[in-house]
């Protein structure tokens, strides 16, 4: 037992540790004068996720079941994990996806701004629309393997309880957003993280990274209508988002 143990613990001490650095990163690019500061938050997060995915399977066989909920992976309540995720199911996965572009939207027409797709911006060719692509799904999904399985797995071997461990991660990944959001911002992000835990627990890995690809395409290419250009009657939308956390916000 002393023999898995100690990978187990090994293996969590390691991926909270790339959590701690993910956190860190948001706050460290704010002082680096650079035009590619999203580039760079991208990269860094799927290199710390890609090695949070290392520490956590080279532990024992049994810290790959998630959050050890049930004897077999197959009746785990928590379906998040590396060697086990549940099956696919198509309705829970077009769930995710309609949930993720409906929130920025919601969001937007509840705070009398509806969205609008952006303008000013040079057309891209396909390569480059290609690369900002995969960057965004690679983010997304590198932020949900931190902070939707990573985290709460290490945590969880740890001895903290699932509800608990759970939360932590909620309130990490909060703040994670607050050095470029801001804290008008927090009850948006409050809100998107939840939503992508409900798609972690019902849907596992898959729908979570799915639900925040969606989220995270609709903003890149749509952005609120200040309330004082509603006001002068002009129709052109609006780039900065005040209030909802575009990519550039590191969601």
């Amino acid at each position: 037992m002393t023999a898995a143990l100690l990978p187990a613990t090994a293996g969590s001490v390691l991926a909270l540790g790339a959590l701690a650095a993910h956190t860190a990163v948001p706050r460290l690019l704010r002082h680096l004068r650079s035009h590619n500061r999203l580039r760079r938050y991208d990269r860094a997060t799927m290199l710390l996720a890609l090695c949070a995915v290392l520490a956590i399977g080279a532990g024992p066989a049994a810290f790959t079941v998630p959050w050890g909920a049930a004897e077999s992976p197959a009746d785990a309540a928590w379906p998040v994990s590396l060697m086990a995720w549940p099956p696919w199911e198509p309705a829970i996965l077009v769930a995710a996806v309609a949930a993720g572009v409906a929130l920025p939207w919601a969001a937007a027409r509840c705070t009398g701004r509806p969205l609008r797709r952006r303008h000013g911006r040079p057309r891209a060719g396909r390569r480059e629309r290609a690369v900002e692509g995969a960057h965004l799904a690679g983010c997304a999904l590198g932020e949900e393997i931190l902070w939707r399985m990573a985290g709460p797995v290490a945590l969880t071997a740890l001895g903290i309880p699932l509800p608990p461990a759970i939360a932590l991660c909620l309130v990490a990944f909060c703040l994670l957003h607050l050095p470029n959001s801001g804290w008008r911002s927090l009850p948006y992000v409050a809100v998107t993280a939840m939503l992508f835990t409900v798609a972690a627990a019902t849907g596992g890995l898959p729908a979570a990274a799915l639900a925040h690809i969606a989220h995270n395409g609709v903003l890149a290419v749509a952005a609120p209508v200040r309330r004082d250009v509603r006001r002068r009657g002009t129709s052109g939308p609006v780039e900065e988002i005040p209030r909802l956390p575009a990519p550039g916000g590191w969601d």
